[in-house]
């Protein structure tokens, strides 16, 4: 759908819809042009880039090292969005953090060759010795600084905040460098904002270690030797971003869902997609929100205290339907678009660049709040997730949607259908690790020693199902020990679908076809159990064995065998497989 919008020729007011249009017909252009024309153009643009970052001694036989400035090249290559520097990274997914760059050995050969061609294609002269020898300086910086990494890592635990690395290292300016990375009209505040936020590596030694760490190796290594490195990383690195292009007829769309998942999205929602859903989904997660409460207050086994912290973290349990409300105004995106100028007589080399450090920005801007959701793909897929540390519970629109989900099925359809998608993420909340942070997303056990202990003798009877279960394609050679999180979460999921599902008032909604005079008993679980509809699963038991999800067949017998509901609605005999004698629950 995103492909079929792009290839119409629309005007926009839109800079997001302007800037995936001029990515997507730039990107198709380039699938007809010759690959080893585009290779020799890459090699000219790449020399333009690296002279926009600084003075490269390897072009110039007077390069003048009392010239040189290692913080001025550095922020240089990060205003092309290159996050590596050869001495460390500037991460900013899944958090913004400052890492240590783990060093590899040079291949001299090649860089030599890569160099060399570089060089020809812009028919520049060059002295074959002194590039090897400029190789070989190159090479010895990057194995002195493998050597770092050798030392025994003291610090285990990660810090945050830039202060300690800063002080470990004056050579470097991490606050100019990185606020290269943010959008130009709000980096001061940006920056102020995430300062404290990054994470410190665990490895601290490489930047502290009181003998040998990167500042020592900075000062004692000549200038020459750090520009060329910083060349070769930002020419490495350039190779690295490059996106290829395959023949696949819808490569050009599936990059622009990866580049600009929001703008995606946005063109999705605006043209194709049933907004009354977007009203009906937020309803579905209130009333299921009130049957968890209700579910905790009616807990025969849970004490006062537990149970009032498990309430008042449903109540304040966050959700993002779709996508925020402030996307539905006209030109949301444009201000987070505004900073990259994406021009028509740009290659596609440079337009992806542009690109990707767009991407970059917007990782920031979300970090720093300013943008509300993450600029990432799985919006734009099927499902729902929830986010322990920000007790937030998200449904993406293709789960809202046909065939899921629509504004035209029978309400109870509708609950039957992801209702025990949403609870099970807002059972993540509860399960054997979500339940150890509070309603703020903070690490904290409010559990009483004694609910806690009985959550854990019930979670096992979970675990021991599981490890029990005859899988009709894995036998019984499970480990619940791996997947009880999720089992957890279904259980939850499943019971409180259910009783938001026993709530609707049947006599106000029309039947579906074919199944008129189905019991709502039994349809509710005949609905929920097309979710697990799978294949016969062919993935190695080894490899079953480290999933943290239970098979699809668990997810819907082993589950639903827990339940007196489904024995009640399918008269299945006690001591019978859908109807144990010894039955699992949570709350």
């Amino acid at each position: 759908m995103v492909s079929e919008h792009l290839h119409k020729d629309l005007s926009s007011s839109s800079k997001s819809e302007n800037a995936i249009k001029i990515f997507f017909d730039k990107c198709e252009a380039t699938k007809r042009m010759n690959q080893t024309l585009l290779a020799l153009n890459e090699k000219r643009e790449i020399l333009k880039m690296i002279k926009q970052v600084g003075s490269w001694p390897m072009l110039s036989k007077s390069w003048n090292e009392s010239e040189f400035d290692l913080n001025y090249m550095m922020s240089n290559i990060a205003k092309f969005g290159v996050p590596s520097f050869g001495f460390f990274m500037v991460k900013d997914d899944p958090d913004p953090e400052f890492t240590v760059e783990l060093a590899t050995t040079v291949d001299t050969e090649k860089l030599a060759k890569d160099i060399v061609e570089i060089l020809k294609e812009n028919n520049i002269l060059f002295d074959t010795k002194s590039i090897q020898e400029d190789v070989q300086s190159i090479a010895k910086l990057a194995n002195d600084i493998a050597q770092l990494h050798s030392a025994p890592i003291k610090v285990k635990a990660l810090e945050y905040g830039i202060g300690r690395i800063q002080e470990s290292v004056p050579s470097i300016d991490f606050e100019r460098i990185t606020k290269n990375f943010f959008n130009p009209k709000r980096k001061d505040l940006i920056w102020e904002k995430l300062k404290t936020k990054f994470i410190s590596p665990a490895d601290m030694h490489y930047f502290s270690n009181k003998t040998r760490n990167i500042e020592t190796v900075l000062r004692s290594t000549p200038r020459r030797t750090l520009a060329n490195y910083l060349i070769y990383i930002f020419i490495r690195n350039l190779n690295l971003l490059r996106v290829a292009i395959g023949q696949q007829e819808n490569i050009c769309a599936e990059l622009v869902t990866e580049v600009f998942p929001l703008a995606a999205l946005r063109v999705y929602v605006r043209n194709h997609y049933d907004k009354e859903n977007l009203v009906l989904a937020s309803d579905m997660v209130e009333e299921i929100r009130e049957n968890l409460i209700e579910t905790f207050m009616q807990s025969t086994w849970l004490h006062g205290n537990t149970k009032m912290r498990a309430i008042r973290k449903a109540e304040l349990m966050k959700k993002v339907i779709g996508y925020p409300p402030e996307f539905e105004v006209p030109g949301a995106l444009d201000s987070f678009f505004e900073s990259v100028t994406f021009s028509e007589t740009d290659s596609y080399f440079t337009t992806v660049l542009k690109a990707l450090k767009l991407q970059r920005e917007q990782n920031f801007d979300y970090h720093s709040g300013f943008l509300s959701i993450a600029p990432i793909k799985k919006y734009l897929t099927s499902g729902a997730h929830y986010s322990p540390w920000e007790n937030t519970l998200t449904l993406r629109i293709p789960l809202i949607d046909d065939p899921y989900f629509d504004s035209t099925y029978p309400k109870y359809a509708r609950i039957a259908s992801i209702g025990e998608a949403i609870g099970h993420e807002m059972g993540h909340g509860f399960d054997t690790t979500g339940r150890k942070r509070d309603e703020n997303g903070q690490e904290h056990d409010w559990w009483t020693p004694e609910d806690s202990a009985e959550y854990d003798r019930k979670a096992q009877c979970l675990i021991d199902q599981y490890n029990n279960y005859d899988d009709p394609d894995f036998g019984r050679n499970l480990n619940g020990s791996t997947t009880i999180k999720e089992m957890a979460a279904d259980l939850i999921g499943i019971s409180v679908s259910l009783k938001t599902y026993n709530k609707v008032d049947f006599a106000n909604e029309p039947s579906i076809f074919g199944f008129e005079d189905e019991k709502p008993d039994k349809l509710f679980f005949h609905i929920t159990a097309l979710n697990w509809c799978r294949a016969r699963d062919t993935t190695p038991l080894a490899t079953k064995l480290t999933a943290v999800h239970p098979t699809s067949s668990f997810r819907v017998n082993g589950v639903f065998s827990n339940m007196k509901s489904f024995a009640q609605a399918f008269n299945c005999p006690v001591g019978s497989p859908m109807n144990p004698k010894k039955k699992c629950e949570l709350f």
